[in-house]
Formats: structure tokens, C-alpha cells, sequence
């Protein structure tokens, strides 16, 4: 198999094990597992990393693809799928920012010592954390065409 269909391959799988992780914070969050939810969005924004550091060696050694082969449409949905690929790392970064400033609130802590947290903050930080959960769907379905066209391609 040629080692850039075997990267997407792996890479693809990476996505789809992150949505899974990603899917089940937010059910952690709903049901009020507050640690649970952190480790799950822990575990995939190292995902994240793990994809981002695998890309940077895959440029290095295999490099690039040959888009000129590609159809208009294999890139069109390329790039839309890097679109939404953007709004999942701004949306989780938006949402870690603000969950970290939830961190010492009794939403987190559940102690009713601790201060009630700024209704801003936790509505930005739910806003921001489905703009990347959303989106890491959606990139998921795209590169499922991505990958498709490019094993098509041969």
C-alpha cells in the first residue's frame, strides 16, 4: 500500500477515535462528570497533537500530495474540510481557555464554598466547545471524501 494512503488512513482513524472522545465529554458535562469531561477533551486535544506531529514528519519524509490530479471537487472538499478542521482547534481552544478560568468555581468543584461561576464564561466556554465539537464531525464526514477520492485516485 502506498505510505501516504497508510498516513490517511491512520490519520482518518485518529479523527474518528477523537469525535469519540469529544462525544462523550460532552455527555460527561451533561451528566455533571466534570473530571471525566476534562480528561476526555484532554485525550483528544492530544489527538490533536499526535496528528499535527505525525503531519509535520509526514511532510518531511513522504511530502506532499499531487493536487493537480485531483478533481475541483476532491479539493473544494479538501479545503472545506481543513475549514472546519480550523474551527475545531479555535473552538476547543476558545473553550479551554474559558474552562480553565471554570476551573476553581463550585460548577467544577461542586463545594458550595467556592464562588458561582461568570454565566459569560460558561456560555462562551458551551459555545465554543460545540463550534469544535460540531466541526471536528463535520471535518471527520469530509475526510471520509477526502480519503475516499484519494484511494479512487489509486
Amino acid at each position: 500500500m502506498d505510505p501516504k494512503l497508510l498516513f490517511w488512513a491512520a490519520a482518518l482513524v485518529d479523527l474518528a477515535v477523537l469525535c469519540g472522545f469529544a462525544l462523550f465529554g460532552v455527555r460527561c458535562a451533561r451528566r455533571g462528570e466534570i473530571a471525566r469531561h476534562r480528561r476526555a477533551m484532554k485525550i483528544a486535544s492530544w489527538l490533536i497533537v499526535a496528528f499535527v506531529g505525525a503531519y509535520l514528519l509526514k511532510l518531511g519524509v513522504l511530502g506532499r500530495e499531487d493536487q493537480s490530479v485531483w478533481s475541483n471537487l476532491d479539493v473544494w472538499i479538501l479545503r472545506i474540510h481543513e475549514l472546519f478542521v480550523l474551527f475545531m482547534i479555535g473552538g476547543g481552544a476558545v473553550a479551554w481557555v474559558q474552562g480553565r478560568k471554570l476551573a476553581l468555581t463550585r460548577l467544577v468543584t461542586h463545594d458550595p464554598s467556592d464562588p458561582t461561576p461568570d454565566a459569560k464564561i460558561v456560555r462562551t466556554h458551551r459555545i465554543a466547545g460545540r463550534t469544535a465539537v460540531i466541526s471536528s464531525i463535520s471535518a471527520l464526514a469530509l475526510a471520509i471524501g477526502v480519503f475516499a477520492g484519494m484511494v479512487a485516485r489509486g
